[in-house]
């Protein structure tokens, strides 16, 4: 499957070991979101919002930091974070590249 990056902020917008939510899914719906965090050497990763890394239940997605830009690839935004939130979403759940980019 094809990347699609979103761009999300620069690094500069996150203070350092600071993070930035970014939502999930369409305005309907209350998805939990992906935490984009910054540590203090300027690393960035990202994992969705409410995880457990107590039990290892924390989904971590792509992150790509390209001139001081921090990008989420898209595809793993618009799929659902588990089987149940796929049930509930159902067959119109996973919302369309909306503003996919795939020259970028």
């Amino acid at each position: 499957m094809a990347e699609y990056w979103k761009l999300i902020c620069k690094l500069k917008d996150i203070a350092p070991q600071g993070v930035r939510l970014v939502p999930r899914g369409l305005a309907w719906q209350e998805l939990p979101g992906v935490a984009v965090i910054r540590t203090l050497d300027d690393q960035v990763f990202a994992v969705l919002d409410g995880g457990r890394p107590e039990q290892g239940a924390v989904r971590h997605y792509a992150v790509k930091l390209e001139d001081g830009k921090i990008y989420l690839d898209l595809n793993e935004l618009n799929a659902p974070a588990s089987r149940a939130e796929a049930a509930l979403a159902g067959a119109f759940g996973v919302a369309p590249h909306v503003g996919a980019n795939p020259w970028a």
